[in-house]
């Protein structure tokens, strides 16, 4: 049955959308033709209008008035179901800001111990503050409600990218999960192991940035009733298994950073390819599979897939947590030094050594479609015409022995032939020119010293033989100070390195460069000096003079 347009503006005035004077003056405005006749016309009306939302409307005309409000937000409309819940996107009664409002599932909280972990995991959440987090804003509760209010973005998840795209592009997914991974190194840093990272936690905002989803609550979870495979149980397991680790399977509550590293392998594994590392008909045949299998190659499904990717990911989904990358720091290194190598690459990882190096190979590719369509100069074909005399009809005009026919074609040859040589000509300058390049070629050196470092006074030096090569410090930075790593170009050679920052003991070490290698210098863990063990942590004392005068 229809509601009654008197009916339906109680519920807008009661609901706080719009006042029951501000509703019948705006319908006074209307054309006599148009003005609603009931309810339902009304909702139709404010939703083209862009007044309600579907929503909205939908519940308005069922009479649920405060299933639309949440203390001091009203809810416009779902944008995600889970889990642990459903999610809304709400307005600030006061303030007029959109939030995204998780309300979490009465399922959820049916007992003491879940809700004080509710509390005690949203106080974690609330605390974690990075770009590529999404932030926490509040969390409460509202009559029997329980729920946490969070920064809304505009965008979608990774899961839902993938499944319309079927794959991304390989600098897409190094982009896109290094920035999971800062985020994530972050949180580690804090003390917060995620447990549950998949495509669908990852949202990918309008402008490109990947932001973390559910940091801090994934142990609140409870599966649903669809054939998601999210699991959660008092004592049993946490996480989705096409991402989850083989320890995390056997104990949640025990895993570390690695397990985290692990699902983000998997996940990379997933947009790239698109399916998952492990697919499998059931839940346990997927467990067993991450436990046993043999961890598969990127490049048995693509051959774009760079060697260095596909050796990051493969240590990334090492069985063994203690053959993986120890943290997320790492990992964020490893995966921008992909991205950085824009050339062909040949890498060989020494994992008993902090050293990548990669001997780089010259491509020289002129394909024939290109050499096909090349534009080179060539003669133009002239008919040269004296003027003469015109014949008469009956005189024959002489043919000469050499027909223009056959001085075009004549002409037409040499172009070709000119065509070719100028052809072979670009190839042999091109062919000298990769040759020069790749003897000349120089080497790399990325220093990791991370950006928190240097708030202070710091400083990377470079030597050579006792002479200074390159040097930037807190006074003069080339720009650089944002960065991490700092990647240096250098001739081959031998160098030596001092990292500075005070109070702490300087870091200094020698390398080699050859033609095309990556040194990784760390800047990461620093030694303690004296004044720091002594407790005095820098401070800087000066001898003072004694006055003679003074009192003995």
């Amino acid at each position: 049955m229809a509601v009654s347009l008197k009916q339906f503006i109680s519920y807008l005035d009661e609901a706080e959308i719009m006042t029951a004077e501000a509703v019948r003056e705006w319908i006074a405005n209307q054309a006599v033709e148009a003005r609603p006749i009931d309810g339902d016309a009304l909702a139709k009306t404010l939703r083209k209008e862009g007044i309600l939302s579907k929503f909205q409307a939908q519940r308005l005309c069922q009479g649920k008035v405060h299933s639309l409000q949440l203390d001091n937000y009203r809810l416009i409309k779902i944008i995600g179901r889970g889990g642990m819940g459903i999610v809304y996107e709400a307005e600030h009664k006061t303030m007029k800001h959109r939030v995204a409002i998780k309300v979490i599932s009465s399922k959820v909280t049916a007992d003491s111990s879940t809700l004080r972990r509710f509390f005690r995991e949203v106080e974690v959440a609330a605390k974690l503050s990075h770009p590529n987090i999404v932030t926490a804003i509040d969390a409460n509760q509202s009559g029997k409600k329980y729920y946490m209010v969070m920064e809304l973005v505009q965008g979608e998840d990774l899961g839902v990218v993938v499944r319309r795209e079927t794959v991304l592009t390989v600098p897409e997914v190094i982009g896109y999960m290094t920035q999971a991974a800062v985020g994530l190194a972050y949180a580690h840093n804090q003390g917060v192991i995620h447990r549950d990272i998949k495509p669908h936690n990852m949202l990918l905002d309008d402008d490109g940035v990947i932001k973390i989803l559910d940091m801090g609550l994934v142990s609140l979870q409870r599966p649903q009733d669809s054939d998601d495979d999210s699991i959660t149980q008092h004592n049993q397991i946490i996480g989705t298994v096409d991402y989850m680790s083989p320890e995390q399977a056997e104990d949640v509550h025990h895993v570390d950073q690695r397990a985290d590293i692990y699902s983000l392998g998997c996940s990379i594994f997933r947009l790239l390819v698109g399916h998952a590392p492990f697919p499998g008909s059931s839940v346990i045949q997927k467990l067993l599979s991450h436990r046993d299998d043999p961890i598969p190659s990127l490049h048995d499904s693509r051959d774009d897939i760079p060697e260095l990717l596909d050796q990051i990911f493969r240590r990334m989904l090492a069985k063994d947590p203690n053959n993986r990358y120890q943290s997320m720091d790492e990992v964020v290194g490893a995966l921008e030094t992909c991205r950085l190598a824009t050339v062909s690459l040949e890498p060989n990882i020494q994992s008993d050594e902090s050293l990548i190096q990669s001997i780089q190979s010259i491509d020289l590719d002129i394909g024939d479609d290109n050499a096909s369509t090349m534009e080179v100069d060539r003669p133009d074909i002239l008919l040269s015409v004296e003027t003469a005399s015109r014949p008469s009809r009956r005189t024959v005009p002489e043919i000469e022995s050499e027909s223009v026919t056959a001085k075009r074609n004549a002409k037409r040859t040499y172009g070709k032939v000119n065509y070719f040589i100028t052809f072979l000509a670009i190839v042999v300058l091109c062919g000298l020119a990769g040759g020069i390049w790749y003897q000349n070629r120089p080497g790399y050196v990325q220093v990791q010293f991370p950006v928190e470092y240097r708030n202070k006074r710091w400083e990377i030096k470079i030597t050579s033989a006792g002479k200074e090569i390159y040097k930037i410090n807190d006074s003069q930075d080339d720009g650089l100070s944002k960065s991490n790593p700092i990647s240096i170009s250098l001739p081959p050679g031998s160098y030596e390195y001092i990292l500075e920052r005070p109070p702490y003991f300087a870091e200094t070490g020698k390398f080699d460069v050859t033609r095309g290698s990556i040194i990784i210098v760390s800047g990461e863990d620093w030694t303690t000096s004296d004044l720091q063990e002594m407790g005095l942590d820098g401070e800087v004392f000066k001898l003072v003079p004694q006055d003679p005068n003074a009192s003995q």
